[in-house]
């Protein structure tokens, strides 16, 4: 079991489903039908191999391997489904998280589904789409738009990364609910999807704050063609529940407290 130590930040909460800790505060912009979801331009597809391959995985894998510790383990899930397209689900803990997908995956080109605040930073919404953000749309004319570049990514054989908790709570180390509609993508289009718990370990050197990770892959899931699409639905969100509940270890870096259970006239902090 990880060592535990005294948590270096307490954090009181009062809703595990809504709430969110990413605390990026962002002019958020609408995502609607005409937005460019699935850019397919030869001059799109160039740059974007340049921006994904040539600058953001370097600083990707130097990043996490070299500051952040990370440790991989069973890649050879991958392995099993790298002639398909597939989908990656995992705890949403840290900003890095947005790095997985890109190091599970690797060689093959991964996405990330977004909110859309992510693609509403002035300046750099070309660039991030380009190394493989897919935003949410917040309004339903855009979600047809939106379900389409997704099967494109998938037909291309791709990795499509989602986060089911939602909302980003940093080094948050139990699982949180997660959202049942985050599972009807690899049922409705009949791919296979895996698991990734990233864990975290304290540093031997006290002197290093940032936590290591180990990241657990769990082996491939496959949507069950003999049951409905809701069942089908509901038992990959059971499979992936029950692999994130079982890995994520006991490390806190952040101590997140249910307000309701607390003693005295604590506010929860934001």
């Amino acid at each position: 079991m990880a060592k535990t130590h005294e948590p270096k930040r307490v954090v009181y909460y009062r809703d595990a489903e809504h709430e969110d800790y990413a605390g990026t505060n962002i002019d958020t912009k609408s995502v609607g039908a005409d937005f460019p979801f699935a850019p397919i331009g030869p001059v799109w597809k160039f740059l974007a191999f340049i921006a994904y391959y040539v600058i953001a995985i370097p600083l990707v894998f130097f990043y996490c391997y070299v500051i952040c510790g990370f440790r991989v383990k069973n890649r050879k899930a991958i392995r099993k489904i790298r002639k398909n397209g597939f989908f990656l689900y995992a705890n949403h803990s840290h900003f890095t998280d947005a790095f997985l997908a890109p190091i599970v995956a690797f060689p093959k080109r991964a996405y990330v589904i977004v909110g859309p605040d992510t693609v509403s930073i002035k300046g750099i919404r070309t660039f991030v789409q380009m190394v493989g953000a897919i935003p949410i749309p917040d309004v339903l004319s855009g979600m047809s738009s939106f379900l389409n570049a997704i099967r494109l990514r998938t037909e291309e054989k791709c990795c499509v990364s989602v986060f089911p908790e939602a909302h980003m709570w940093n080094y948050c180390t139990f699982l949180r609910p997660l959202k049942s509609g985050s599972f009807r993508y690899p049922v409705h289009l009949g791919v296979p999807s895996v698991a990734v718990a990233v864990t975290y370990q304290q540093r031997k050197l006290s002197f290093i704050r940032q936590p290591k990770r180990t990241v657990f892959i769990s082996d491939p899931f496959f949507p069950d063609e003999t049951c409905s699409a809701k069942e089908a639905q509901r038992k990959l969100q059971e499979q992936v529940e029950s692999f994130l509940k079982d890995k994520l270890d006991t490390y806190s870096v952040y101590h997140y407290f249910d307000y309701r259970q607390a003693t005295g006239p604590k506010e929860p902090e934001k």
